[in-house]
Formats: C-alpha cells, sequence, structure tokens
C-alpha cells in the first residue's frame, strides 16, 4: 500500500496524527498502543537494472503496548503484527457492531449455519460486536455460552 494512503487512512480512522519514529519507521500512539510500520521506495525495473526510485510504499503493520518493549537479551519480542492497515486499526478500535443489543436476528441459510444449527432460527441479541451473544427465541439455551459471528445472521423481517 502507498504510504500516503495509509497515512490519510490512520489518521482518518483514528484522529491521530502520524509521524517519523525511528529510520524508516512511520506511526502513532492512539490508546496506549503504538502502532507502526515500515516504509521504502517502490522497485521499478529499466530494462535490466532495477531502480529503487519509486513512491513510498508501507508495510510491516506492527501493534505494542505503549509500556511493552522488546527485549533482546532475552528474545522478547513486544507486540504483534497485522496483514494491512486495515486490521491494524481495527485491532485499536473496532468496527461498530452490525446488530445492537436488543435486536431480533435470523441465522442465513449458509454452510456454517445449517452445521452449526441455527440457519433460520430467530434470536435476540444479548451483547453485540464481531462476534455476538444471542438468547434465542424459541426458549432453548446453549450449554455453553456460546458466540456467534454476526456474518451469518441478518435482521429479522
Amino acid at each position: 500500500m502507498l504510504h500516503e494512503k495509509a497515512v490519510k487512512k490512520v489518521e482518518k480512522a483514528l484522529g491521530v496524527k502520524v509521524e517519523l519514529i525511528g529510520n524508516c519507521r512511520y506511526g502513532c500512539t492512539y490508546d496506549g498502543h503504538v502502532l507502526s510500520w515500515l516504509v521504502q521506495r517502490k522497485w521499478r525495473s529499466e530494462g535490466t537494472k532495477l531502480l529503487k526510485d519509486g513512491p513510498l510504499e508501507a508495510s510491516n503493520w506492527h501493534i505494542r503496548r505503549e509500556d511493552d518493549h522488546s527485549d533482546s537479551m532475552v528474545d522478547y519480542f513486544a507486540g504483534s503484527y497485522r496483514d494491512n492497515v486495515t486490521q491494524l486499526i481495527n485491532a485499536v478500535k473496532p468496527p461498530e457492531p452490525k446488530f445492537p443489543v436488543g435486536s431480533l436476528v435470523q441465522g442465513k441459510e449458509n454452510k456454517r449455519a445449517q452445521r452449526q444449527g441455527y440457519a433460520n432460527r430467530l434470536a435476540i441479541v444479548t451483547e453485540a460486536g464481531q462476534y455476538m451473544y444471542l438468547k434465542w427465541v424459541s426458549g432453548k439455551e446453549d450449554v455453553y455460552r456460546i458466540s456467534y459471528p454476526e456474518r451469518d445472521f441478518k435482521l429479522a423481517g
């Protein structure tokens, strides 16, 4: 991804200023976490030569707590890596839930819902999020406290 696009996306989503952290690393601090990424020039080929003079590209998306630091003496590396900037943003600021608490939802007709047995079943959302907790309208209680993916449900109606 181009560095300029990554900076715009992070600044828009989190409302923080992105700045140069290290030698080639840019990033920001948000809610007690340090988000950072590596920036380097894009390579292009001209005949048989490779030239490194393209636009800046961002990669190596990393997140760690503000008070957590790597320690090379004991092989401890603080934080974790993400695949793209959207995952980096969602790690510190999860997206709004698709269904608010109290919504009446119905299981979709997909393979997972059919295998797990909640296809076309009605439920009320008790805790919202990407994985939500439900109370089934039929009155049948789950033996265990199970969370269900919101992508497998739709608003009933």
